[in-house]
């Protein structure tokens, strides 16, 4: 379901032959394998610091924004020495890991990339030959895991967990997580399990066979603070929304109580007219899912939400009601992102949310529009927000910085508090 290629361009390969020059070296090193480890001075893509931990990380929880953000920072840097680097990116064309130097066992490595590149034509047959995992730097606290499209052989999983006992983040993008035989699957709960110091899991485009989700949930370990699971939206699926095993997202919640922040949403695909291999034309937007799981989400959220300040669950269609609710439960929200049904505009959903006071700083509603509004705004440029409608939420949002609105992703608009005056800035 997940191809390989080109789901987010933004992501790069980066192979390198040469990925370092030593000065120690009186000659040219020997040439290293094609899979040779690229090192990098990167920094940590989301530092905790003191009391404000948790919002540290906040800027970066958006999956747009954080792979946006780690690509353009590994393709702005160059590659240095193992012993001044903080991440290694290692492109795969097997599931042999290559020996990392010595020096790197002696830096402040702390993020490790392994992204396939694997050719689909040799993906399957791979999958059920040996495999092999050096040592590696127990330095590593960052790993992400990028578009192993069918998934990894048996054991493997597991074996790189082993290997990496000190994992606090871990980002999974474009892939079949849990491969489709129960071995790949027990494999990939078997890595979870092992990784009892995790603070943060992105899931960004990861699909899985029925039941895997309430399984990976209830195998996190309860260190976790920060989940994110989130979609690119293809318009070619006509059964999209159903692959995304929903129901068992939103059950899967109670396995995760105490998190601090949680993202459950919906991408629109990135349409660009040059781009000839895009097999998703041009339709923009998203569609969001509605129905018993969105009412269920907001139980489940409220049941284990003590602690949350940052929640977006785009993904769902809620009423205003709902979003009351989610307020009202979860009173130590400070950034939020609801898609809510509109009937009349966005005025009759400002005057409701604004009748109480909130702690909320940014706010990001995705509009899903009722069939007579989309009449009422045929023809018309301007469906978003006005200055005036804002002042709607001036009295008890008293903390509100940032408003962003949009109808499924399309029209956005993105308004900034200077001062007492609200900007529209895009």
């Amino acid at each position: 379901m997940v191809n390989k290629m080109s789901t987010r361009r933004e992501i790069e390969i980066i192979a390198c032959h040469w990925p370092y020059t030593s000065e120690h070296h009186e000659k040219s090193p020997p040439a290293r394998p094609s899979n040779y480890p690229t090192f990098r001075p990167l920094q940590r893509l989301l530092t905790f610091t003191g009391k404000d931990k948790e919002a540290s990380s906040f800027s970066l929880t958006m999956a747009s924004q954080y792979l946006l953000a780690r690509s353009s920072t590994l393709q702005a840097q160059t590659p240095v020495s193992p012993a001044g680097a903080q991440a290694a990116q290692i492109p795969l064309q097997t599931f042999h890991l290559p020996v990392f130097p010595p020096e790197a066992f002696t830096s402040n490595l702390s993020a490790l990339i392994l992204t396939s590149d694997i050719n689909l034509s040799e993906y399957t047959s791979l999958l059920t030959q040996p495999f092999s995992i050096p040592s590696l730097p127990p330095t590593i606290t960052n790993l992400t895991l990028e578009l192993f499209s069918l998934g990894y052989p048996p054991g493997f999983l597991t074996a790189l967990g082993t290997k990496l006992p000190n994992l606090k983040i871990v980002t999974l993008y474009s892939q079949l997580f849990a491969g489709t035989t129960p071995a790949t699957r027990e494999d990939a709960l078997g890595f979870v399990r092992g990784q009892g110091g995790l603070i943060e899991v992105h899931l960004l485009d990861v699909f899985a066979p029925s039941g895997f989700f309430t399984d990976l949930t209830a195998a996190f370990s309860p260190s976790l603070r920060f989940l994110e699971i989130n979609y690119t939206y293809r318009h070619s699926d006509p059964g999209f929304l159903g692959a995304l095993r929903a129901s068992e997202i939103v059950e899967g919640l109670v396995g995760v109580m105490g998190l601090v922040g949680l993202t459950l949403s919906l991408s629109a695909p990135d349409v660009s007219l040059d781009d000839e291999d895009d097999g998703e034309g041009r339709e923009v937007g998203v569609k969001v899912i509605g129905g018993s799981d969105a009412r269920d989400l907001v139980g489940k959220v409220i049941l284990g939400g003590d602690e949350l300040v940052m929640i977006d669950v785009t993904m769902f269609e809620l009423d205003i009601t709902d979003v009351e609710m989610v307020l009202d439960g979860c009173e130590k929200i400070k950034i939020l992102g609801v898609s809510v049904g509109l009937e009349n505009g966005w005025e009759d959903v400002v005057n409701v949310l604004g009748k109480k006071e909130r702690r909320v700083e940014v706010l990001e509603i995705v509009g899903v529009p009722g069939e007579g509004l989309v009449e009422k705004w045929k023809g018309k440029r301007k469906v978003g927000l006005s200055k005036e409608v804002l002042e709607g939420l001036r009295n008890n949002w008293k903390g509100l910085k940032s408003v962003k609105v949009s109808i499924l992703r399309t029209n956005v608009e993105h308004w900034v508090k200077d001062g007492d005056t609200w900007e529209r800035k895009g």
